[in-house]
């Protein structure tokens, strides 16, 4: 937003209005602006004194007081109101961009700014090339405005039609529009306009924009898989800015804002490539330098729900709600925490305040695509299939399919279920068998989820009526606990079912969750065969974060697994004693990722043991790859396809297996 042509009147317009001033009795003043408003006031209708005050107003930047000036002057030439008109729609939409004013404020300046436009850009385009100037400013004037009001698609829109029809787009626009095409997930051409704002001579001039466009140009080239560009531009401009400033007369030194923005998006750039832990660590210092800055505490709760661990960002941004309680940035940060930890009814009244506030802002509408995601219906299913030189367990061809359909929510906790299975398998004495049909009610809350239901079985022996039960209870962002049980249990071996042979079980569980790169999960499991047979099962599973980088992390794996049974003699798989030990390395490359949309490969290497009371203990191989594909919170796939070595009763058994889930929300 430039001054034009008329500016560089002013020289020969104030020296009529000065020489007016020395001629009156009165004092004159010190500036321009002054010596101007004294002659205006002693000779308003002088020759060119109106227009000389009119100039200095402008050059002051009071552009409302000059055209209200010029108004009332019908001498005074057209080019010079139209500029005036779109300096004051400038100066709102400068207003609008900035955070020192209220929230509902800059929204109705950039209303204000856009109906200007709206009105003045048809009228000057019907004067043809005498208007072609002020209108062509009006125009690229117009999208920063939107930008300030958050209509980043209309925006992109605008800026492709001015293109289109060959208009010229000043470079001091070029960030905006930039922006706008990152908020839609357009990483790369937003990228292309980052790099021409910078280069350009409007953003060299400005330090406060060019260290934007380099923000903005950092995200960009994350989410366009170029994180070493993306992190060595950023840390070129950090080592640049100094960390104190010091303003004219003030002999106080203040601290930088554009390297705070620049150390702050540095941080946050370092959670979405995959380290939170330094992330942690550098907003960690942060906020124990600035305890009062609630722009920290919202990025630092936002890399707490990254690491798994909501209830310490629930404190952070606790704390920063009493320093700016209608803050849409804390408030859209409430919100996903609310979600994280399953308080619906907070969720829904903070969603609904943000929608009628704040609703083309992108935080609110990735939220709103995420209570949109929480207020559906969802379909899971997955399917498996597997082929084996002779397995006493599973047989030498298995497949399993369960799918189930909840409800949306019921009265904020509750949800319906309804879902159907089947599996079978081939063993020596013939095949075996079980279909199921169920439904139940889920009720989940903070810290608590539990989930009954009624089941009908067919196994080959009749109908038979089964129930389940399961109980989840967070203690604390690491630590949970579980119970469970269930009557005909759907993990009784195919193979004793296809004998007419049922089992109820029970089951305990802790997990311990460090964050996200660590966690411990261990489970009891006793079962009660109706012949009589009684297995307790213990298993110990764990995860732990060896190495990551943007687009790569390795994880190590680990389970260990023991069982024992009492009866010496069944015709399923029993073994008296067993364990397993099975440390794994897993690979996990991504593919693709454009905002929410997510497309990764996997790699399971795994080498262990197994041990078997009466027959030894052999060595247990497994080569595993996958894929998961997350195209948004409604809609996610994957697969895995894995070939195992292993024995069983001394014999080893070679076998391959293909497990597909999928969640759909509608």
């Amino acid at each position: 937003m430039k001054p034009d042509r008329h500016a560089r009147l002013l020289p020969a317009a104030l020296t009529v209005c000065v020489t007016l001033a020395l001629l009156s009795t009165a004092v004159s003043a010190s500036t321009p602006l002054e010596q101007a408003a004294d002659a205006y006031d002693q000779a308003p209708n002088a020759p060119g004194v109106a227009h000389a005050y009119i100039l200095a107003l402008r050059q002051a930047r009071l552009p409302q007081a000059a055209l209200r000036i010029a108004q009332m002057h019908p001498g005074v030439e057209p080019g010079l109101i139209r500029a005036l008109q779109a300096d004051v729609a400038a100066q709102w939409t400068r207003t609008a961009s900035t955070d020192a004013r209220g929230e509902a404020d800059r929204h109705v300046l950039a209303d204000k700014a856009l109906a200007q436009y709206d009105q003045l850009i048809p009228q000057w385009r019907a004067l043809g090339p005498e208007a072609r100037d002020d209108t062509q400013r009006a125009e690229a004037d117009r999208l920063q405005a939107l930008h300030a009001r958050g209509r980043m698609r209309e925006l992109t829109r605008s800026y492709e039609a001015l293109r289109a029809d060959g208009t010229p787009v000043p470079d001091y626009v070029l960030g905006d529009v930039a922006s706008a095409y990152l908020a839609q997930h357009q990483p790369d051409t937003a990228a292309t306009l980052f790099q021409q704002s910078l280069a350009s001579t409007a953003a060299g001039q400005d330090a406060t924009a060019r260290v934007a466009d380099r923000i903005g140009l950092f995200y960009a080239q994350a989410e366009s898989n170029q994180a070493e560009a993306a992190n060595a531009g950023l840390d070129q401009t950090l080592a640049a800015l100094p960390t104190w400033i010091w303003y004219k007369g003030d002999p106080v030194r203040r601290p930088n804002p554009e390297k705070l923005d620049a150390e702050l998006t540095r941080a946050l750039g370092a959670a979405y490539q995959g380290d939170t832990p330094k992330a942690q660590a550098d907003l960690d210092r942060m906020v124990e330098a600035a305890p009062g800055n609630t722009r920290l505490r919202v990025a630092r709760a936002e890399v707490w729900r990254a690491r798994d661990l909501p209830r310490q960002a629930e404190l952070d941004l606790k704390l920063a709600e009493t320093e700016a309680p209608r803050s849409i940035e804390i408030e859209t940060g409430q919100a996903e925490t609310a979600l994280a930890l399953q308080e619906w009814r907070q969720a829904r009244l903070l969603h609904d305040d943000l929608m009628a506030r704040a609703p083309d802002n992108p935080a609110v509408q990735r939220l709103d695509r995420a209570w949109t995601a929480h207020q559906q219906a969802e379909w899971r299913t997955s399917a498996g299939l597997g082929t084996a030189t002779g397995s006493p367990v599973q047989g030498s061809r298995d497949l399993r399919i369960d799918t189930v359909l909840y409800s949306p929510p019921l009265d904020e906790h509750w949800r319906a279920f309804a879902g159907a299975g089947y599996a079978e398998g081939r063993f020596d004495e013939g095949n075996g068998h079980d279909a199921w049909t169920r439904a139940g009610v889920q009720w989940r809350s903070r810290d608590l989820t539990i989930e009954a239901e009624a089941s009908g079985n067919r196994y080959g022996y009749g109908n038979r009526a089964g129930a389940a039960f399961s109980a989840l209870v967070d203690l604390d962002d690491h630590w949970q606990a579980g119970v469970g049980g269930a009557l005909l249990s759907r993990d009784t071996p195919l193979r004793a079912l296809a004998h007419d042979i049922t089992a109820n079980s029970l089951s305990a569980s802790l997990r311990w969750r460090g964050d996200d790169r660590q966690e411990w999960t261990l489970t009891l499991t006793p079962s009660f065969f109706s012949d009589g047979n009684r297995r307790l099962e213990a298993d110990l599973s764990g995860r732990q974060r060896l190495y990551t980088a943007p687009r790569v992390r390795v994880d190590a794996l680990l389970d260990l697994a023991a069982s024992r049974n009492t009866a010496d003699d069944a015709p399923y798989f029993n073994p008296k004693s067993d364990l397993t030990v099975l440390p794994a390395l897993q690979v996990t490359h991504t593919l693709y990722q454009r905002g929410e949309t997510r497309w990764d490969q996997q790699f399971l290497l795994a080498a262990g043991a197994y041990a078997q009371q009466g027959y030894g203990t052999g060595g247990l191989y497994t080569l595993g790859y996958g894929q998961r594909y997350h195209l948004s919170p409604t809609f996610e796939i994957g697969f895995l396809a894995t070939g195992t070595s292993r024995p069983y009763d001394g014999q080893r058994e070679r076998s391959f297996n293909i497990l597909v889930d999928m969640t759909v929300r509608f």
